[in-house]
């Protein structure tokens, strides 16, 4: 007995990300927050943290310490995937 393949369609949809499937709630305290960013891996994902952990202000200093940390990590992230990018649009062309 064989199964049936499953469609191209069903085949080709792109993984979802977490950030697209998870809702934080805001505001995060600056645990929750902490606990967030060490699972998170995509650049956006730690952008929503840094969104739920300031969303009610005024941000106390560890928010504010924490969310920094979270940002400098994310424009690392963001960073390598563009010269990732770049170095392969580089290597295209050779």
């Amino acid at each position: 007995m064989t199964t049936p393949a499953a469609p191209i369609v069903e085949v080709q949809k792109p993984v979802e990300s977490h950030a697209e499937s998870t809702l934080l709630p805001a505001p995060l305290s600056v645990d929750e927050a902490r606990a967030a960013a060490e699972s998170a891996h995509e650049p956006r994902e730690k952008s929503a943290i840094i969104r739920a952990l300031l969303s009610n202000p005024p941000a106390s200093p560890a928010e504010l310490s924490l969310a920094t940390q979270i940002a400098a990590k994310v424009n690392e992230a963001s960073s390598g995937y563009a010269s990732a990018i770049a170095s392969l649009d580089g290597s295209e062309k050779q």
